[in-house]
């Protein structure tokens, strides 16, 4: 026991976790308020050694509540979200969002925060508060370091001598007779404006290739390195998000979860998926799809290759399954996190996730 809670390592599969309980009289929000901010640098210390850090028990049951918390670690917050799921800001506050308003079906896998784009978030928190009551919905959790590690030498050294380009297509004011329902967004909801001006400014301050298209949409492309150095430790860590942006993701995704939980409608979906997007892909081409990842000089990357890094990724997840008020704080430079769909479609998680102060990547 330390300072009024309970440390330990999650166990299991894995050591990534650690554990901070609340014990008996020490399980408000208001305590753990002050001992996060008593105990800042110790939490820092524990986050490099473990990379995901979980408080557990202390009744957290409102987007305020989470807020005014992570303010006394992290008081740069930032409310700027590039990426492509659909989110809402929870009433209330300022920079806590819905981790995504993505249907519970609908797979997302293992990703950095936003590695496709120059900066990155340094740190995210995750807070659950409405938890599953079906089987399902766990925020899965990985460590890049190892799939960096584990991958195929000559496969990551293609990945390291090409880098990644990332492509996202986000809606317009109309939408094409044929056009892909993985277009999550519209540009205005992702950058908060109706403004071209604005948008045009912030892409090219950020070094993102862009194009007006039919309908008012937009296309971003962003081209990257596929590995980055951990910005404290200097280890090599999988930094990008091909295994996400490619078309092959969502059948992929429904595949494994089928392998894992043995249902055989995930097998279904799996094929469903697989030839909707072989479909759109043949008639709209790679660079009108929702969002795809190719090599960094155009070239399109094996299904083969995106097929052994998922399955490395699979190998080392780590499955946390949510309670009441649990609160995760993640080092997004190297410990990745997706989401389990839920066996009940009619079963909602809300998850809220705060993004900190971004960290620029180097070129």
């Amino acid at each position: 026991i330390m300072a009024g809670v309970d440390v330990c390592v999650s166990g299991g599969e894995s050591d990534l976790l650690l554990v901070i309980r609340a014990t008996q009289g020490n399980d408000s929000a208001p305590f753990l308020k002050a001992w996060v901010k008593e105990n800042k640098t110790w939490i820092d210390e524990k986050l490099l050694q473990k990379g995901a850090i979980l408080f557990r028990g202390f009744h957290v049951t409102e987007g305020s509540e989470l807020e005014d918390i992570l303010k006394q670690y992290e008081p740069e917050l930032s409310d700027e979200y590039r990426g492509v799921a659909p989110r809402k800001l929870l009433p209330g506050s300022k920079y806590v969002f819905s981790a995504s308003e993505l249907p519970p079906y609908f797979p997302i896998p293992q990703h950095l925060e936003m590695s496709f784009l120059p900066s990155p978030p340094r740190k995210i928190f995750f807070c659950c508060l409405d938890p599953p009551t079906s089987p399902g919905g766990e925020t899965c959790l990985c460590d890049f370091k190892k799939v960096h590690d584990q991958m195929d030498p000559k496969i990551r050294k293609e990945f390291e001598d090409k880098g990644v380009m990332h492509v996202r297509n986000y809606k317009g004011t109309k939408t094409g007779l044929l056009s892909d329902p993985t277009m999550l967004k519209g540009w205005q909801d992702v950058f908060g404006t109706t403004s071209r001006e604005v948008v045009e400014e912030e892409l090219r301050k950020s070094g993102a290739e862009f194009q007006w298209r039919d309908g008012d949409s937009l296309r971003i492309v962003d081209r990257g390195s596929a590995i980055e150095e951990h910005p404290v430790t200097g280890e090599k860590v999988w930094f990008n998000h091909s295994q996400v942006f490619h078309w092959s993701m969502i059948p992929s995704e429904y595949y494994r979860i089928y392998r894992r939980l043995g249902k055989l409608k995930y097998l279904v979906l799996s094929w469903v998926m697989w030839l909707l997007k072989v479909i759109l892909f043949t008639f709209l081409g790679p660079m009108r799809v929702g969002f795809h990842a190719c090599f960094g000089d155009g070239s399109e990357i094996p299904e083969s290759y995106l097929e052994h890094i998922r399955d490395v990724m699979w190998k080392n997840m780590v499955f946390n399954r949510w309670e009441l008020g649990d609160i995760v704080l993640l080092d997004n430079y190297w410990i990745s996190h997706g989401r389990q769909v839920l066996m009940c479609s009619s079963v909602a998680i809300c998850l809220m996730g705060v993004v900190s102060t971004a960290l620029q990547r180097q070129p």
